[in-house]
């Protein structure tokens, strides 16, 4: 039986992601925390538990009296080493203090210490010196992940037949090469859309003007062909909810998530992904609710997209803020965030992004998207083999 144990912090994603290696022998995990780690340990626990891991808290005092953080250590040292399980010290994670107090204790009774390395995300053996170090699974699934930093999610269930999907992933892909021709036509065609979202119906008439936009006929024709839509004497009329929602500027999502799915065969250190995603988080007495476009974790690293079919000249400081927000909250310190925007951005924007450490895919690179995301996920760090 090996015992793994290692110290609650605000980022505790690598005393998580070990465990669920089929490589790693685990039984058990340890988190040593204060009494106000409590919550984070119920839902770190939760996602052991189901994997047939035991779980255990060790409250250690909330001061940094040295003294009286190695005594209680050495009290959960003792009871380990009189239960004659081999013991792994996991030193990844724990306020510095905490940490060091901890890794001289378990270094007195010779128990193998490693660290998870963030970037390469390898095991990484600090005690004893021959123990080779080694690539962590790409395990952790996004509910897991988010469960960590304390939300919930619904995924939805993907209803798409697999031939319509591929005909959208078509679709998207067409629009989004001409991005900058057909920008005019598909911001009328999302007008369209919103009329009718707004008036809670499938067809909206389009104005005499309208009918003569050359960029929004090519785009109607894509629509009927695909059988998305129909558009006769001026009316046009959606097939059904989805594919409203679908010209409301949802396409541009669906492209960016299956141009990810494409990506995975030949990248398989991603190893979840999802289209709109809803996720839940307590605040105070009130739950609040935000929609990730496309979520995906790639070497045990959240990463959230977001697509914008729209221009930024009146929220771009807001979009890049909230997604910028939505990546520290939800997914700690190695998360990443991406902003794609069919509309020219301005250089303003551009700067802010840079300056939030948000990646950016404008209207003049999604031509080559497949090119440009999996260069981004590729630097996440790991290695590109799968893993049986």
């Amino acid at each position: 039986m090996i015992t793994h144990v290692g110290i609650i912090d605000l980022d505790p994603v690598r005393l998580i992601t070990p465990l669920l290696d089929h490589g790693v022998p685990a039984d058990k995990m340890i988190f040593i925390g204060t009494e106000a780690q409590q919550e984070q340990y119920d839902r770190l626990a939760s996602i052991l538990l189901p994997r047939n891991i035991e779980a255990e808290f060790f409250i250690i005092p909330d001061s940094i009296n040295i003294t009286s953080i190695r005594a209680r250590i050495i009290e959960l040292a003792e009871t380990l080493k009189a239960t004659q399980t081999e013991i792994w010290f996991n030193a990844s994670c724990g306020l510095r203090h905490r940490l060091l107090s901890a890794y001289e204790v378990f270094r007195t009774y010779h128990w193998p210490i490693y660290v998870i390395e963030p970037f390469s995300d390898e095991m990484c053996w600090l005690y004893p010196a021959d123990r080779e170090q080694q690539q962590v699974e790409d395990r952790i699934q996004l509910a897991d992940y988010l469960t960590i930093f304390g939300a919930r999610c619904e995924l939805p269930e993907n209803l798409v037949p697999e031939e319509l999907n591929d005909q959208l992933w078509e679709l998207g892909q067409r629009w989004a090469s001409s991005a900058l021709e057909l920008g005019p036509g598909l911001a009328t065609l999302n007008y369209l859309a919103t009329t009718c979202r707004k008036e809670q119906k499938l067809n909206v008439r389009l104005s005499e003007k309208q009918q003569g936009y050359k960029e929004l006929g090519m785009l109607l024709n894509d629509l009927e062909e695909t059988g998305l839509a129909t558009y006769h004497d001026g009316i046009l009329t959606f097939k059904h909810e989805e594919a409203r929602r679908f010209a409301n500027g949802e396409w541009l999502e669906n492209l960016v998530h299956s141009t990810v799915r494409a990506i995975q065969s030949d990248l398989p250190t991603i190893q979840d992904h999802s289209l709109g995603v809803q996720v839940y988080r307590q605040i105070g007495d009130r739950e609040v609710r935000n929609e990730l476009d496309v979520a995906t974790v790639v070497n045990n690293k959240l990463h959230i997209i977001e697509c914008k079919t729209k221009g930024m000249r009146d929220d771009g400081d807001d979009t890049l803020y909230k997604l910028e927000s939505l990546r520290d909250l939800l997914g700690g310190l190695q998360a990443r965030a991406m902003l794609v925007s069919f509309r020219p951005l301005r250089h303003h924007d551009l700067v802010r992004a840079q300056d939030l450490g948000l990646a950016i895919i404008g209207p003049d690179q999604l031509s080559d998207l497949q090119t440009h995301l999996h260069r981004w996920f590729k630097d996440a760090g790991g290695q590109s083999h799968n893993i049986a």
